[in-house]
């Protein structure tokens, strides 16, 4: 099934047999998805739901998720990497608080078990992605379906 679910950059050619998901948030011309990342990368456009987030893994126990949130507060960002790890923490409360994201999750494994063939698309690709959190997240929904 791991073969079936792919990350891919939104710009590429989607490979054939494969469904096109969006992962990103808004863009000009782009609606956006529920998995778009709130936690943006330094030098990108800080906003309240960023800052809200940040604030809120600068928080928890966690003392390696506190201290990048704190990081990603005072700097009004994170890091590449750093914001594709955080989402992890951030998805899992989105899906504990009962959000779309939770109902979006078992659509995509539904699917996924169904024998569709799913490329999840954003723009960070290569480079660290929430999109490879949400695919592990995908799996493992449908491998409990």
């Amino acid at each position: 099934m791991e073969e079936n679910i792919i990350v891919m950059h939104v710009r590429d050619r989607v490979p054939q047999g494969f469904t096109p998901v969006y992962v990103g948030r808004a863009m000009p011309g782009r609606e956006g998805s529920v998995f778009g990342n709130p936690l943006v990368v330094r030098g990108k456009s800080w906003s309240a739901q960023a800052r809200d987030w940040a604030e809120w893994l600068s928080g928890l126990e966690d003392a390696e998720t506190s201290e990048a949130g704190r990081r990603a507060v005072a700097c009004r960002g994170s890091l590449q990497g750093e914001a594709a790890a955080l989402y992890r923490t951030v998805l899992r409360e989105q899906v504990k608080a009962g959000g779309p994201q939770r109902r979006e999750l078992l659509t995509l494994a539904a699917r996924l078990r169904g024998g569709e063939r799913l490329a999840l698309q954003c723009w960070c690709y290569p480079r660290p992605c929430h999109a490879a959190v949400i695919r592990e997240a995908v799996l493992g929904y449908a491998g409990r379906l």
